[in-house]
């Protein structure tokens, strides 16, 4: 399991116009507020792209000059306490190739192709309007092996306002995930249980469809076996069976638990 990092769009720190810090303000409020939101998800969450030093607009604002009224200490605080890396990013996260790049609108960005390399999400102001969206239109362009350009329609997850985090929560619980670092605990008819390495309270299993599959149908706790998040993915025949299996094994499962917190394999329940 990485650290879950989010990457800054540095595409929508610009305008179309010149904007005064009131025009400003609302927009920087909201997208501090996703990043609060996401945060209180994943504690452990990182913010790669240098948040503090950015420059809004056409660059002559910073937080600094728009949150500059006393009533926004608490932004201020809350602007600090988010885990930032600039410009590189934790050790575990995935560099992108140096032979694609994500383009929006004709232009390429690295907080887009950052987060599709990771399977996560990016940050944005919507002082334009194109960053207002929770998913993002964009073309991924790569060499293959006979140096031809492919392009590839893809859409990226962003988080401009609190009502984004809600959309992505699913995504945002996932971001670090990695079938190479965790361990199949059950193998059903038609699916799989599985645990992540040092994954994020509270204790619960994760149920797939394919033991290759790196697409979470559903999570559960162990303690409880409630569903974590409501999904339709998820068949109610499934459901049920995982259920029956698990609730006779949850001090074997909080075990599973407890080794994979210490990035061990753990003993497979029966």
């Amino acid at each position: 399991m990485r650290r879950p990092t989010i990457f800054l769009n540095e595409l929508s720190l610009t305008s179309d116009r010149e904007l005064g810090p009131q025009e400003l303000l609302p927009h920087v409020l909201a997208t501090l507020k996703a990043a609060r939101e996401t945060k209180r998800l994943r504690r452990d969450l990182v913010v790669v792209g240098g948040l503090t030093g950015v420059t809004f607009g056409v660059g002559t604002h910073t937080f600094a000059s728009v949150l500059r009224q006393a009533d926004y200490r608490e932004e201020w605080r809350s602007l600090k306490e988010l885990d930032q890396t600039s410009p590189y990013g934790p050790d575990d996260w995935i560099a992108p190739s140096e032979i694609e790049e994500v383009q929006f609108q004709g232009a390429a960005g690295v907080g887009l192709l950052r987060a599709l390399a990771n399977k996560s999400a990016i940050l944005s102001f919507a002082f334009r309007q194109v960053w207002d969206n929770p998913n993002l239109p964009a073309t991924h362009l790569k060499l293959d092996g006979s140096e031809d350009v492919v392009s590839t329609d893809i859409e990226v997850p962003n988080l401009a306002k609190p009502e984004h985090v809600t959309i992505h929560e699913e995504l945002i619980q996932e971001i670090g995930a990695d079938l190479s670092s965790s361990s199949i605990i059950h193998e059903g008819e038609d699916f799989v249980l599985r645990m992540y390495f040092n994954d994020h309270d509270p204790p619960h299993f994760h149920v797939m469809a394919l033991s290759n599959s790196s697409e979470t149908l559903a999570r559960f706790t162990i303690k409880t076996l409630d569903q974590l998040t409501q999904s339709a993915r998820l068949r109610p025949g499934i459901r049920r069976k995982v259920i029956v299996w698990a609730e006779n094994r949850r001090d074997a499962l909080m075990e599973c638990w407890l080794d994979c917190r210490k990035h061990r394999y753990p003993a497979v329940p029966n």
